[in-house]
């Protein structure tokens, strides 16, 4: 079909809904991007159906043991009707594979939305959705400081919030480009400042400061490095600080999400050093070798079990904030147990 860009994703939305699209590839180095994009054509894909019968999620290790189960389920028919969406997680090789038994049929009434990384114009999945009819390649460019600063201003407003401008310019040098992880940051800040009306600059430095992000990675990282005793202390000093239980669950939802920007590279292929080393954002350079451990004990399949779990406690901690700090420390030392039993394998 074509290479569609943003300015074009209107014409492409149609297109989806008429049923002229019969498999999408959204990329790109922001994860949270990429995931946001993907679940906006599955939702016009399968027309909003709410029924869990219309999505099935494959992902590269279900496609190398099952390289057919691709095209059946395109060709499948739902027993209720209507069009079902089939969402493929970090597409690589095996789905480039499956995806020629998708071609070598006839158009099926189900539609593919596949999610990969960064990919460079050479690659030849790219290049099969660029060139084949009835599909689409979708990359997701990373957002600039304005796109940031649009995103802050868009999130908070959302909590009743407004922000100074010296605080947005402080904000925006702090938070990345993956969109995912931005918000994370926003949704930690957003509950600093509940009940009030404006984020101020103090505000943003005591939320997302350099001081607190040193200490929170450390406890982060010692949980998703299988460490869990030296995290749990951890995690008590930062309630000790004055940290709250929402931006300690927020942080490592950032963090996961940092991580399957780099370990949708690692299904790829690449090595895990050679993916921290080259990371953008790069990587503090004392954190490196805790995140390479992490990405040889967290595959994408288990990093999207951790951002569901995290994703749980977050909503949690929400309905009963009385027990925040415990429904934040189980988890943590869940994810903690989880390190350290991949670990020991």
């Amino acid at each position: 079909m074509a290479l569609i860009k943003p300015s074009a994703h209107r014409a492409f939305f149609d297109d989806v809904k008429q049923g002229r699209v019969r498999a999408a590839l959204v990329y790109g180095g922001d994860v949270g991007g990429v995931t946001e994009l993907a679940r906006r054509i599955i939702h016009l894909a399968t027309g909003g159906s709410d029924d869990p019968l219309s999505l099935t999620v494959l992902d590269e290790e279900i496609l190398r043991e099952d390289p057919a189960r691709l095209a059946d389920e395109a060709q499948s028919v739902s027993m209720f009707g209507g069009r079902c969406a089939i969402r493929v997680r970090a597409a690589g090789e095996a789905f480039a594979r499956a995806m020629r038994n998708v071609l070598a049929a006839p158009p099926g009434g189900n539609m593919i939305i596949a999610e990969a990384g960064a990919l460079k114009a050479s690659s030849a999945l790219r290049k099969m959705f660029e060139k084949e009819k009835g599909l689409a390649a979708l990359p997701v460019y990373e957002d600039s400081a304005r796109d940031i600063g649009q995103i802050v201003r868009e999130t908070l407003r959302k909590d009743g919030l407004d922000i100074a401008p010296d605080a947005l310019e402080a904000l925006v040098s702090m938070l990345g480009a993956d969109r995912a992880a931005s918000r994370g940051e926003l949704e930690k800040l957003a509950l600093y400042c509940l009940g009030r009306q404006r984020v101020s600059l103090e505000d943003v430095q005591a939320i997302c400061g350099d001081v607190s992000a040193h200490a929170m990675n450390d406890m982060i990282d010692a949980f998703f490095t299988g460490d869990a005793r030296r995290g749990a202390a951890l995690f008590s000093a930062l309630l000790d600080s004055g940290t709250v239980p929402a931006g300690i669950l927020a942080s490592a939802s950032h963090h996961v999400g940092a991580l399957k920007a780099l370990a949708v590279r690692v299904a790829a292929g690449d090595a895990p050093q050679q993916v921290v080393r080259s990371a953008r954002p790069p990587v503090f350079f004392k954190r490196h070798p805790a995140m390479i451990r992490q990405l040889n004990l967290w595959p994408l399949p288990a990093l999207e079990r951790a951002d569901a779990s995290l994703y749980e406690a977050t909503e949690q901690s929400r309905l009963k904030p009385d027990l925040a700090a415990q429904i934040a420390e189980r988890c943590l030392l869940s994810l903690g147990l989880r390190a350290a039993r991949a670990a020991r394998r």
